[in-house]
């Protein structure tokens, strides 16, 4: 009871605050992703056309303006303060967003429908082969609609949008954007272009970007080898159809960052980064029968990066993941005009290899998943809709696995019992899922929800066949064949207003798990090889162990905005935001690396042109710890933001300039879901200066 009390008291104090979204016109025009954007655009990772407030989950937008002022070179960084969402910032090069608490093999990241075939969720300091530039709009979605993108979406999706497939013609036949900033932090110079063309039924498009960042300045001093380079290109076309479109795009992207912290920068480890994909789509709609549309989407990725030691030139691991995914999604006619829905059918094939000392943490290993699903609406009465969703998954994992018989080491000091280092392991898992969601609308643009969700998970490659050493890191990785599905039951209330000067969204859930699969620290280490663990931090890695155990996580989410007062032509208005989750198991202890509760708030005023914003964003001291966790101390971020932004005539160009300020207050950062928040501070105070001309 008195965690339920903590929440809402807090959530009642955030609304009197202001709550953190700000209303569209103003949030389309703020730097910091502290503001939820709250709008009734249609959700593309739906598979049926739906506006936010017909949805029961709560759903994250960031349009491509909030995209292109942001600066973020990672979704994780794009993404890291919208309620329930951080990152997990082990590098600048390379952040995944944290979902509620949930990160790398619960949340599904995809561009266009496809997943990133990357090796991103293998470890921390894996970049996504995105960069927020070329993008067009991010959504972040829970709850039944998840369910047709697969098993690892269990804690969320985040779904990349571009036009690198074409869909429909540009107005006019052109359209075109130029972008370019610079930072004091980093002394960081962005740059990029993107245009879209037409001539006749063909559609194209292109882009290009490039990022330059140095080490970047803390309160401290420099954070050394945390500098990042990145460049990509991308071209792709479509033939426009009557009734829909076909085309295809090829994509290159490369980046090189450095990892900051300990030995990492002692040694200057640097990871050298590429991935060319290959992505093909097609859509057929209004048939006329009881099959309503029929879309595709397939995707071949081959990725490859190199851990590179920089004082030697040594290449420490190669990773290389190959792989191919493909769906195909349906969507009936209405049926009694009072069922509407889709089915379809997902399957994936993925090979994955390391050589080098990432070659002994995890050796060739191969996934194969096929699935079918299906999400259906049930109108009930006039104000009700019942929302189903429904999936059944194969996945066959085959690799290389130890079985440790006790922890290495064991109690009495010894290395442990290893049986049969490197022998061929091969699982199958069907992993169910299923949920139910009701969403009620009980005014103008104001929705009631509540869903019901049960989940199955496989285990992971890594979590079932690491057995050994991860220097980029600083662990030990030690994999449990034996492991078996992850289940989770969950039950989420939702509160949206999506129009008018006062708009919210808030949210509570609660999520059960049965054998939620973890990284228990076991406070022990381990030189390069099983023989050398010992008790104690001796050695110079971590030892961790995948490990399950019965868990529970509730939370609250709350966003907000207010058009307060109307001055001349503009308007001034307030924002603010909370969130909190919690997460136990339920033997007893904490779960590791929770986000802390997070409260913040700001002031806005636009006019015209003219858009300004200043906010605060408090992170609270996280001291509900796991075992051989530290505590966090809280920070506070200051931000503060100007932008003008002037619309050209008819077939003139338009350009927009602004200045953005963050972390004013020159706070120490440190980020409690990060491995390395002991060694590394995030950004001191920082000033970003943007410019973007359109065509």
């Amino acid at each position: 009871m008195r965690v339920y009390q903590l929440y809402f008291g807090a959530a009642s104090a955030a609304l009197m605050l202001g709550a953190p979204a700000m209303a569209q016109e103003t949030s389309t025009n703020a730097q910091e992703a502290q503001e939820v954007v709250l709008d009734t655009v249609v959700i593309t990772a739906t598979p049926l056309e739906r506006t936010t407030d017909e949805l029961a989950a709560p759903v994250t937008i960031i349009e491509r303006d909030e995209i292109a002022r942001s600066g973020a070179a990672t979704l994780g960084d794009l993404l890291k303060y919208k309620p329930g969402v951080t990152e997990s910032s082990f590098a600048p090069g390379s952040s995944r967003p944290i979902i509620r608490g949930l990160d790398n093999f619960r949340i599904r990241i995809q561009e266009n429908g496809i997943g990133s075939q990357d090796v991103s969720a293998l470890s921390e300091d894996h970049a996504i082969p995105f960069d927020p530039f070329t993008t067009q709009r991010v959504e972040v979605i829970r709850g039944p609609a998840t369910l047709r993108y697969g098993s690892e979406a269990i804690g969320g999706v985040v779904s990349v949008l571009n036009n690198r497939i074409p869909q429909y013609a540009p107005e006019g036949g052109f359209s075109g954007e130029v972008f370019s900033s610079i930072e004091t932090v980093d002394e960081g110079l962005d740059v990029g272009a993107l245009a879209d063309f037409a001539i006749g039924r063909v559609a194209g498009h292109i882009d290009g970007f490039m990022r330059e960042r140095e080490n970047y300045d803390t309160p401290d001093g420099e954070q050394e080898n945390s500098f990042v380079e990145a460049e990509g290109a991308a071209a792709g076309g479509s033939v426009l159809l009557d009734n829909g479109f076909l085309g295809a795009s090829v994509q290159l992207y490369q980046s090189e960052y450095g990892l900051p912290g300990g030995e990492a920068a002692e040694n200057e480890i640097f990871i050298d980064l590429r991935q060319v994909k290959v992505n093909a789509a097609g859509e057929i709609n209004n048939l006329g029968g009881f099959i309503d549309t029929i879309r595709g989407q397939v995707g071949y990725a081959d990725y490859e990066h190199d851990e590179v030691e920089g004082t030697t030139g040594e290449v420490k691991s190669t990773y290389n993941n190959d792989s191919v995914e493909g769906r195909i999604e349906v969507v009936h006619a209405p049926i009694g005009g009072v069922v509407e829905g889709a089915f379809g059918f997902q399957a994936s094939h993925r090979d994955l290899s390391a050589a080098g000392e990432g070659g002994e943490l995890i050796a060739p290993a191969t996934a194969d998943r096929f699935a079918l699903f299906l999400f259906e609406e049930v109108s009930v009465l006039d104000r009700a809709v019942l929302q189903l969703g429904g999936r059944v998954e194969h996945v066959k994992l085959d690799g290389f696995g130890v079985e440790v018989a006790e922890l290495a080491p064991a109690t009495n000091g010894g290395p442990g019992e290893i049986d049969d280092l490197g022998s061929d392991r091969k699982r199958d898992f069907t992993p169910l899922s299923a949920s139910a969601a009701l969403v009620v609308d009980v005014a103008e643009a104001t929705t009631l929800g509540f869903t019901v969700q049960y989940a199955e998970r496989a285990p992971s490659l890594l979590e079932l066949f690491a057995k050994g050493p991860h220097e980029a890191t600083e662990t030990f990785e030690i994999g449990d064949p034996r492991l078996d599905k992850e289940k989770a039951l969950s039950f989420e209330l939702t509160a949206k207003r999506v129009a008018g000067p006062f708009q919210f969204e808030a949210s509570a859930f609660h999520t059960s798990y049965q054998d939620f699969i973890f990284k228990r620290f076991t406070g022990n280490s381990c030189g390069e090889e099983f023989d050398t663990c010992e008790v104690g931090d001796g050695e110079e890695l971590t030892q961790i162990t995948y490990s399950a155990a019965d868990a529970t996580f509730i939370g609250a989410e709350l966003g907000a905005s207010w058009d307060a007062i109307a001055i001349g032509d503009g308007v001034l208005g307030f924002d603010g935001q909370f969130d909190i989750v919690r997460a136990e198991f339920d033997s007893g202890g904490d779960v590791p690396r929770i986000p802390p509760m997070r409260l913040g708030a700001g002031v806005y005023y636009q006019q015209g042109g003219f858009s300004s914003r200043v906010g605060v964003l408090r992170a609270f001291e996280q001291d509900d710890v796991a075992e051989n966790e530290e505590p966090t101390k809280g920070f506070t971020d200051l931000t503060a933001e100007a932008s003008y932004s002037f619309a050209g005539a008819e077939g003139q160009p338009g350009f927009e300039i602004g200045v953005v300020g963050s972390n004013l207050l020159d706070d120490e950062i440190r980020n409690h879901s990060s491995f390395k928040k002991d060694d590394v501070l995030l950004p001191g105070a920082s000033a970003r200066v943007f410019g973007r001309v359109t065509f």
